[in-house]
């Protein structure tokens, strides 16, 4: 039955209804980072960059193994003589080689395959290095929003607060029960509280946008962390023990370890410039045409078997100058290398003491909180009984919503510094989302 207009409408506002009374799933960490996992385009290009760099080590390899190489070729032929003879005209001879070369000693040979196996491990650790730098831009970009929207709700809660004390404070002024300070306070902490939520909202527009191009859909409800959160300082509690730790496990090092390693090999392979290499040379030829002088045609069947002894005297220079850019080159991947370790060692201690100072820092806050809530409570009493100026009431707002916006900044920058410790040490792993996951509303 053919629908008309009307009832196209009908239908599409009862669908519209009820879609809108489905229930939103709410979106943790973990969803998240699977999100992230499956869309992320620079993850992506690092799995890519990580099956491109493992073949040099088939690459590396294949040096070392014997080569095959078929030839074939077909000739036309033109002889004119002199004199009129059988063999004026054209003819055509083809034929075709079958060559194997099996290197017996290549020096470069040698380098470009150890070189081959050296970026494989390197490989490894970068891949690494991008799958724990995968979890720590998603946690990053998850808290991000989180700090953003509880940011914009501070504000609006502040707004909303100054909102009803700036009537009060107009018709205490009318009245005569306190001066034009209060009122002139009161609508200038009201506009400041206006644009700080403008501020707020244009930044979390910014911050789900971050995390929209991580994970390649638009952000959804995400599950905030719980009002009591649980804290742990590092274990073990030992700075030294996590630095250690780092400098053995960190797969930053392990990379720029692999960079010297495979510099080291690239001098070996341009010294091989200078070396003489050995081969063994095995072929197969056959050939069939015609040949001026002798009648028919000539089939030609050939085998060959030796070594063949290749040693470079002169090449204008270009080895040694080759010789001496790789050398150069391993001194900046040691440079490289003792900056890198330097740099893990900093941020494993840094990180470290995050963690411990964030855990003093959220206990601080919560005592802090619960002190200003009490503050507010006396002072709004107190201007309830004349003690207290609106303006007294107006600071001690603004005290409660400024701990409660640290504390909120002070329970993410918690949690990111317990992830990141264990980046700086290369052990961190989806089972450290999982945990930070667990400290989650509603998980």
């Amino acid at each position: 039955m053919r629908q008309t207009p009307l009832v196209r409408l009908i239908a599409g506002v009862c669908m519209s209804v009820a879609a809108a009374n489905i229930p939103v799933r709410t979106q943790n960490l973990l969803d998240i980072y699977r999100l992230a996992r499956e869309n992320d385009p620079t993850w992506a290009a690092a799995q890519a960059s990580y099956r491109a760099n493992i073949e040099k080590g088939p690459q590396g390899r294949a040096l070392l193994l014997p080569a095959v190489i078929f030839t074939a070729n077909a000739i036309q032929n033109s002889l004119n003589e002199a004199q009129p003879g059988p063999f004026n005209g054209s003819y055509v001879n083809h034929g075709y080689t079958l060559q194997l070369t099996q290197p017996l000693y290549q020096k470069s040979s040698f380098a470009a395959y150890a070189e081959g196996k050296l970026a494989v491990t390197q490989a490894q650790a970068q891949l690494a290095i991008a799958r724990q730098d995968l979890i720590v831009r998603t946690a990053q970009a998850y808290f991000n929003v989180l700090a953003a929207q509880d940011t914009l709700r501070f504000a609006k809660s502040k707004e909303k607060a100054i909102d009803g004390q700036l009537p009060l404070a107009k018709r205490n002024f009318e009245v005569g029960n306190s001066t034009i300070v209060d009122v002139n306070a009161a609508q200038a902490q009201y506009d400041s509280a206006i644009a700080a939520a403008v501020v707020a909202d244009n930044d979390l527009r910014v911050k789900e946008e971050v995390l929209y191009t991580l994970i390649g859909k638009p952000v959804g409800t995400l599950s905030a962390v719980t009002k009591t959160l649980p804290l742990q300082m590092p274990v073990p509690a030992n700075m030294d023990t996590w630095t250690r730790a780092a400098e053995d496990q960190s797969p930053r090092i392990k990379v720029q370890q692999q960079a010297v390693a495979i510099t080291r090999e690239e001098v070996q392979k341009s010294r091989g410039g200078h070396y003489p290499s050995l081969d063994l040379v095995a072929s197969h030829n056959y050939s069939n045409g015609i040949s001026p002088g002798f009648p028919g045609t000539i089939v030609y069947h050939s085998n060959q078997i030796g070594v063949e002894l290749q040693w470079p005297i002169f090449s204008g220079g270009v080895v040694s100058s080759e010789v001496r850019q790789s050398l150069a080159r391993v001194d900046q991947a040691r440079e490289t290398l003792t900056q890198t370790e330097r740099q893990t060692v900093l941020s494993t201690r840094q990180y470290y003491l995050a963690v411990t100072s964030g855990v003093a820092q959220v206990k601080a806050l919560e005592q802090a909180l619960a002190a200003s809530k009490n503050a507010l409570e006396s002072t709004q009493l107190g201007y309830r009984t004349g003690v207290n100026t609106g303006l007294d009431v107006l600071n001690a707002q603004q005290n409660l919503f400024s701990v409660e916006s640290a504390l909120s900044q002070a329970k993410y920058s918690y949690l990111m510094s317990r992830l990141e410790l264990k980046d700086a040490v290369g052990t961190l792993s989806e089972n450290d989302l999982v945990s930070i996951n667990n400290l989650l509303a509603g998980q």
